[in-house]
């Protein structure tokens, strides 16, 4: 297995009239969905395509749940999940509501694991 790079040639916008330098950039081949996901489970497992169909979604009610009760989620070494907020500020206490909330934002921080797996 490998990540598939392509070459870019890119300016630097601080600096439009320096020389263009390459630079790799990641080409993604294809992206599996759920029972692609399921299915290469199956195959390393005794759980069957459903079974590990199931699981994973089970694991993504879970996480979303659990985010939303204002937790974050921690899978081992692998990598954590958490919600970061976009906000707008307001004058005094009185005037601020959840309205103040522009975005919510789910973040998936790597952990060593996952880091090393990759690195």
């Amino acid at each position: 297995m490998s990540i598939l790079l392509n070459a870019i040639q890119r300016y630097n916008p601080s600096k439009p009239k320096a020389p263009r330098k390459w630079y790799p950039v990641q080409s993604s081949a294809k992206q599996l969905n759920e029972s692609d996901v399921a299915n290469l489970i199956a195959n390393e497992t005794t759980l069957n395509p459903s079974e590990a169909l199931m699981a994973i979604r089970q694991l993504r009610k879970v996480v979303i749940r659990t985010l939303k009760n204002s937790q974050g989620v921690k899978l081992g070494d692998w990598g954590s999940f958490e919600l970061r907020l976009n906000t707008e500020g307001v004058n005094t206490r009185a005037e601020l509501t959840a309205r103040n909330v522009k975005h919510v934002h789910a973040v998936f921080h790597p952990g060593k694991e996952l880091q090393e797996k990759l690195g």
